[in-house]
C-alpha cells in the first residue's frame, strides 16, 4: 500500500435527476475527513450542449449544515441516485480530492450499494451521512 493513499473511505455519490425528464442535473461526491473532522463535498452541475459546469467544493463541520448545502444545491422534488462507494486509492489529504479524480474512479468495483431515482427522505440522507463518519480510514 502506498502512503500517499487511504486504504478504505467510504464515499455517498448523490445524483440528481429532474423529475419530468429524467435528465441528470447534478452530481454531489460526500466523504468524512477524519484527520479535519469534516464532511468534504465535491460537486458539478451536468454539461449540456448549451452549458458547461464548473466543479465546486463545500467543507462544513456540521450534519446539518451538510444537509442544508445539499437540500439548497438539489431539489427535493426531483428524484434523487445514491451510490455509496468504498474508494481505496484516495489520496491522504481531502484538499488534493478532486471531483476528477472521484468522477474518473466512478465505478462498480467500488460499489457498495446503489438507490436509483428514489425521492427525497431527509431521515434515509441523514443516517448514510453520519454512516459516512465512521469508516475506517487515515485520515484519522
Amino acid at each position: 500500500m502506498s502512503e500517499f493513499q487511504v486504504p478504505d473511505c467510504l464515499v455517498l455519490k448523490i445524483e440528481e435527476h429532474d423529475a419530468e425528464t429524467q435528465k441528470l442535473d447534478t452530481t454531489l461526491y460526500i466523504l468524512y475527513d477524519k484527520k479535519c473532522s469534516n464532511y468534504v463535498v465535491r460537486g458539478r452541475r451536468a454539461i449540456t450542449r448549451t452549458q458547461h459546469s464548473c466543479e465546486y467544493s463545500y467543507i462544513c463541520k456540521d450534519l446539518h449544515d451538510l444537509h442544508f448545502f445539499i437540500t439548497f444545491v438539489i431539489s427535493k422534488l426531483n428524484l434523487w441516485t445514491f451510490v455509496l462507494y468504498n474508494y481505496d486509492n484516495l489520496p491522504i489529504e481531502s484538499n488534493n480530492i478532486t471531483f476528477d479524480f472521484l468522477y474518473s474512479y466512478d465505478h462498480s468495483d467500488y460499489e457498495l450499494v446503489a438507490y436509483d431515482k428514489v425521492n427525497y427522505k431527509r431521515r434515509e440522507l441523514m443516517n448514510v451521512l453520519r454512516m459516512l463518519r465512521n469508516v475506517f480510514n487515515y485520515y484519522n
